[in-house]
């Protein structure tokens, strides 16, 4: 895959010329997203995104795992901070998408192919005081419903000390067509 990328890579920088682009977002927006590697090429241009306009953070499920809930000061809580403080952000969307892979976790499942690849999951577990693998799941992140998992998350994003109180918008993407449906539209944070 590493010459795969290489060679890509060479016969893109003889047939592209990018344009110089800012690393503040144009639209003074960062989107919060899933991983998913079916999103690529599709989510910007169903939001009508372009190079330079909103900083993208994607993380598993578009979520915050149940362990670091509590005190909203975890990585994406972070790099939020480091959009609005430093780069203009003024306005947050979290977006997360239909048949996503954290919505359908199974312990058994997971824990399996830690063994398989070599980690201990009860190690980690009593390490970790994690409780069970149910304890494992929630520490992926692991959700049964996107809705309620996207309301959620901006929810905290509403509620963390270490950010300031800026719209946060959220919304679900249909993975097969691209369509967006609201989940919060920013009048329940009015309320």
């Amino acid at each position: 895959m590493l010459q795969d990328i290489l060679a890509h890579n060479e016969r893109f920088l003889q047939q592209t010329t990018l344009p110089h682009v800012g690393h503040a977002p144009s639209k003074h927006t960062a989107v919060v997203t899933c991983m998913d590697c079916r999103l690529v090429n599709m989510f910007e241009p169903a939001l009508g995104l372009e190079r330079g306009d909103v900083l993208e953070l994607r993380t598993a499920g578009a979520t915050i795992s149940s362990p670091e809930r509590a005190k909203a000061d975890n990585d994406l809580i972070r790099s939020l901070a480091g959009g609005v403080y430093l780069l203009g952000v003024r306005q947050v969307f979290v977006v997360g998408h239909t048949e996503c892979g954290l919505s359908k976790v199974d312990p058994t499942v997971l824990t399996s192919a830690m063994q398989a690849l070599g980690v201990d999951p009860q190690q980690l577990i009593q390490q970790c005081n994690l409780k069970d693998a149910n304890g494992l799941v929630d520490w992926i992140g692991a959700f049964k419903d996107v809705h309620l998992n996207v309301q959620e998350v901006v929810d905290i994003i509403r509620q963390s000390p270490f950010l300031p109180r800026i719209p946060v918008y959220g919304l679900v993407i249909d993975i097969n067509t691209g369509k967006l449906t609201v989940v919060d539209d920013g009048s329940k944070a009015k309320a």
